[in-house]
């Protein structure tokens, strides 16, 4: 992570005195100053925008076996099944319990998991209440395209590659990066990957397509979401020091707006310049998208958006 030594309220101070000394924390809640930093925060970390220093690179391994555990015990209680079995199952997993010697009419039904945790996992069900009781039997992830990584600052796939290791030598092969996969009986080198669910507690479920068919190392290169800004002492982390004149003029732009200033359009495109400047690599479509989704978010028209590109270009 790049180094960040300048707090919010530096920002503040610096356009309070640009503000004719007009406090942008107000109250307890510190409105507006908090919201417009995390506007620019969220702006500037959010798609389209890639940055080397706000990255992870995640890894797994694809495999051939299906992941499994061995069940000890069954209870249904208002249509939630709690399983008990010592796993590393993923939310979302579709498992397949088998050899149930009690809860035999559970064998084959396909769940999926709502909640897991390393001695047991709970799913919806269509079943009346079935006492806690103590059972044999496997529960077998019905898939292996599914890959559960803990990744809890994880906002979205920058490229991802494999490693062909059936060939020799072993080439590491570009995949392509999707929103949605589907199940794939297939057995073949994964082409596709994408974020299947993330379980609320920072576990991210990657999926690939088609089924692997060997043991092929994945590599997962992902840009990292915005923090929240609780507290004007924060600093602006991950953002290193020199993107200060960047968000500087992001921040005191919306200070500006929400005081009705008409120098918002001065420090607006001030921001959306230095920004797009910065933003190596992106495309003119992807520029376009960015000062569309920000006139939309700031009130700007076509016009004044146009005054932006221009005072980029320049």
């Amino acid at each position: 992570m790049a180094l960040s030594s300048v707090t919010v309220y530096d920002t503040m101070e610096f356009c309070k005195k640009l503000s004719f000394n007009r406090n942008s924390a107000i109250g307890n809640n510190l409105e507006p100053a908090l919201t417009a930093a995390n506007i620019v925060m969220e702006t500037i970390l959010g798609p389209p925008f890639c940055w080397w220093w706000n990255t992870q690179e995640l890894a797994f391994t694809t495999s051939l076996v299906a992941n499994s555990a061995p069940i000890t015990n069954i209870a249904i209680s208002g249509g939630v099944v709690t399983v008990t079995a010592n796993n590393t199952f993923g939310v979302g997993n579709l498992i397949i319990p088998s050899a149930l010697a009690n809860a035999t009419f559970l064998n084959g039904v396909l769940l999926v998991i709502e909640t897991v945790s390393a001695t047991q996992f709970t799913a919806q069900v269509n079943f009346q209440n079935y006492a806690s009781h103590a059972d044999t039997g496997t529960a077998t992830n019905a898939t292996t395209q599914d890959y559960t990584i803990a990744a809890p600052a994880f906002s979205h796939i920058e490229h991802a590659s494999v490693l062909d290791i059936t060939k020799t030598p072993n080439n590491w092969i570009e995949l392509e990066v999707k929103d949605n996969l589907a199940l794939d009986s297939r057995s073949a080198r994964p082409t596709f990957v994408g974020p299947h669910v993330e379980d609320g507690n920072g576990n991210v479920t990657f999926r690939v397509m088609p089924s692997p068919n060997a043991a092929y190392p994945v590599s997962v290169h992902v840009q990292l979401a915005a923090p929240e800004i609780t507290s004007v002492n924060q600093t602006w982390g991950p953002m290193p020091d020199f993107m200060q004149y960047i968000y500087s003029w992001g921040f005191l732009s919306l200070i500006w707006a929400f005081a009705d200033d008409a120098r918002f359009q001065i420090a607006n495109a001030k921001f959306t310049a230095g920004l797009l400047a910065r933003a190596e690599g992106l495309t003119e479509e992807y520029r376009n998208i960015f000062m569309n989704n920000w006139n939309a978010t700031t009130g700007m028209g076509p016009a004044k958006g146009q005054q932006g590109m221009q005072a980029r270009q320049s």
